[in-house]
């Protein structure tokens, strides 16, 4: 989806390799562009089928408090792409398309809009189930390890996620507005700015984001 659909295999389809300096799609020889429409078309129905069952497994897991360093990583993950999406969407909410390189039928500024809410509706039913308790306990103490059945690799993984948003907090790199770290043409800009709301103690909704 950012670089384009390629050629795999000798059949290039009278393609030439783009030799233009700067291009994003320099050194490739890509498909052509009704192809890539179709290609990237199923891509997207493939992926809104695999969203539904991962948010289906998570809904599923946060039922299960023993779950929650697996469900904190699982949704850490889903933020995340999330917040790359929105990084690919804003360069074309924000400039002219004269070319008409965008031909999704939703407005970039819609797609936005709608991968902010379904953010901040994971960040909130997450934290109505969990909240923060699991990063604010004492995981040496008998009781906090009964929580997760004594699971040796769980008590680790929350303990080195303490200190993590810790060095995270100290650093204060939890909670920026995607809309404000936006580099043009550079969706990993807006990485960790929604997902990082998942260790924010208050004002964890996604905002700023256009």
């Amino acid at each position: 989806l950012r670089r384009a659909w390629k050629f795999a295999g000798n059949e290039t389809l009278g393609m030439d390799t783009i030799e233009q300096e700067g291009s994003a799609w320099s050194g490739i020889r890509p498909v052509p562009r009704m192809i890539q429409n179709q290609l990237g078309h199923q891509l997207e129905l493939h992926m809104m089928t695999l969203d539904k069952k991962i948010l289906k497994g998570i809904q599923g897991m946060m039922r299960d408090r023993k779950q929650w360093a697996v469900t904190t990583i699982a949704l850490a993950i889903l933020l995340h792409t999330r917040e790359l999406d929105i990084g690919r969407n804003l360069y074309w909410s924000r400039y002219a398309d004269p070319a008409g390189f965008w031909i999704h039928p939703s407005k970039p500024k819609f797609l936005i809009e709608e991968a902010t809410i379904s953010c901040n509706s994971l960040l909130s039913h997450y934290r109505c189930v969990w909240g923060l308790t699991p990063l604010s306990l004492n995981w040496s103490l008998q009781k906090s390890k009964d929580m997760v059945a004594n699971e040796e690799r769980a008590i680790k993984f929350i303990q080195r996620l303490q200190k993590y948003v810790q060095r995270l907090g100290e650093s204060y790199k939890i909670g920026h507005e995607a809309g404000n770290m936006y580099r043009d043409g550079d969706p990993d800009s807006v990485g960790f700015t929604i997902s990082s709301l998942l260790f924010k103690k208050d004002n964890y909704e996604a905002k700023g984001v256009c």
